[in-house]
């Protein structure tokens, strides 16, 4: 009886020593793998930086505009492809006869539920040759909304031989089964590269640009947009990026103004085909456009990602740059500031408006009550993101950041998202009075009526408040 016991602890000490060393086996092995796996991307990035890269389309001007893919009754549209030289996000490296030098990241509206279960990047050089490459990560982005067109990010890494200087290719198009034309009559678009290829692996600048969602629905509140600009200015941005589907004339003037003082890059976002059946004007291709062209055209480490009602307001700082500059510790792929309400039917308050300015009604200023409640992270909240550490953004959060980057969500007594709303979501919401804009207020009248006195000097420096 004693005997058969102790076998029988025998046999499980002897099972649990044999499932023990299978574990540790198992975790020696993916140690093993990771640090292998490691130094191989090590190796690679060196190597990387050691080849010289010609840009393959010098005098392309950087602007961009959607167009159809293949058969036009599908209304499948492409807009941008990004040269992107992180190949840490790139899942299949290699580093033999050819080497990962990067990827390519296109942006395209196709069915939220597109048949096919392979894409190809159809890459065309400067001599026109061209060759095919199955992507990597090809599906429709987060915020689709019920809706049935989403849009779409397509991810096709790039190897080149081992040599120096490296051909890069100059436009690509989309391939896939569903569109035969696709295959046969290629739509290219050309590829985005910094303006200044040697800045492809420098640091980046610490600059905040501003990402503006979607302007539509012949949008004309030109006093806004001016006031918009000059506050995110006066909060230490230096460039912002404009995207059109309709605006009124006077507005226009205002981005033409901007565009020519070298402040502000403006798009058409020629989607009229897609405002019925595509999340708010394809506002998530754009913010990731918006991101990928900060990062990888113009060098810029910060881009708010923001409507035109919407202020990021740091409340322990005196501008965003300040807040930045003390609290990135470089590894935060995007600041989430928690959303508050303030209500364009609330009452104007124009105390602390001077008496020689033109423009009166600036709603940072003259709206001081804001609702109680702040909302949770994510929901409506606005991000400032790293653009290195940014995969895929989406609307009010960050849905994918690089390798060893994670966002950080601000506390709400460190920093907030003013949302100056149009129309009250809950009008019974309890409100209470928050004067912390106006600590801008000298400055911002004053360089709101410079602005609108320099674009609208027939009218005496008044800016149309609609």
């Amino acid at each position: 009886m004693l005997a058969a016991q102790e076998n029988r602890f025998q046999y499980v000490y002897f099972t649990l020593s044999g499932l023990v060393a299978c574990i540790m086996l198992i975790l020696f092995y993916i140690s093993m793998r990771t640090t292998i796996n490691e130094r191989l991307r090590d190796d690679l990035k060196q190597m990387q930086r050691q080849l010289l890269y010609p840009k393959p389309n010098p005098h392309w001007n950087y602007n961009n505009s959607w167009r159809r893919i293949g058969n036009a009754s599908l209304r499948h549209e492409i807009y941008s492809a990004y040269f992107d030289a992180r190949t840490d996000i790139v899942g299949r490296v290699r580093l033999d006869e050819e080497i990962t030098i990067g990827s390519l990241r296109v942006f395209a509206i196709l069915p939220e539920r597109l048949r096919d279960s392979q894409i190809s990047c159809i890459v065309r050089f400067a001599d026109f040759s061209s060759y095919e490459i199955v992507a990597e990560e090809a599906g429709a982005m987060h915020d689709v909304h019920n809706n049935s067109f989403a849009a779409w990010s397509i991810m096709c890494p790039l190897h080149v031989a081992k040599s120096s200087p490296v051909q890069l290719p100059q436009a690509v198009a989309l391939s896939y089964g569903s569109n035969r034309l696709s295959q046969l009559s290629p739509s290219y678009v050309q590829i985005s590269y910094p303006r200044n290829m040697s800045e492809l692996f420098a640091k980046s600048r610490a600059t905040i640009s501003v990402c503006v969602g979607p302007i539509q629905e012949n949008y004309s509140n030109v006093l806004r947009l001016v006031e918009f600009v000059e506050m995110y200015r006066l909060q230490g941005a230096t460039h912002f990026y404009f995207y059109y589907v309709e605006a009124s004339e006077e507005v226009r003037r205002v981005l033409e103004h901007y565009r020519l003082q070298g402040l502000a890059d403006v798009f058409e976002w020629n989607v009229q085909s897609h405002l019925q059946d595509l999340h708010y004007a394809g506002i998530v291709a754009q913010f990731n456009d918006c991101v990928y062209r900060a990062n990888v055209v113009d060098n810029y480490r910060y881009a708010a990602v923001v409507d035109l009602d919407e202020v990021l307001m740091p409340l322990k700082h005196n501008s965003l740059a300040d807040y930045l500059r003390q609290c990135d510790e470089g590894r935060t792929s995007g600041f989430v500031f928690r959303n508050v309400f303030f209500y364009r039917k609330d009452s104007n308050d124009t105390f602390n408006a001077p008496a020689h300015v033109m423009n009166r009604v600036l709603y940072t200023q003259s709206k001081v009550r804001r609702t109680l409640e702040v909302l949770p992270a994510y929901i409506r909240s606005k991000v400032v993101v790293n653009t290195r550490g940014i995969v895929e953004m989406g609307n009010h959060q960050v849905y994918r950041s690089a390798p060893g980057y994670v966002d950080h969500i601000v506390h709400q007594t460190v920093g907030l998202l003013f949302h100056y709303r149009d129309k009250c979501i809950n009008c019974k919401m309890v409100l209470i009075v928050d004067y912390t804009a106006r600590r801008f207020g000298s400055l911002l009248f004053d360089r709101v009526d410079a602005t609108c006195l320099e674009v609208f000097m027939e009218r005496h420096g008044i800016c149309q408040l609609a």
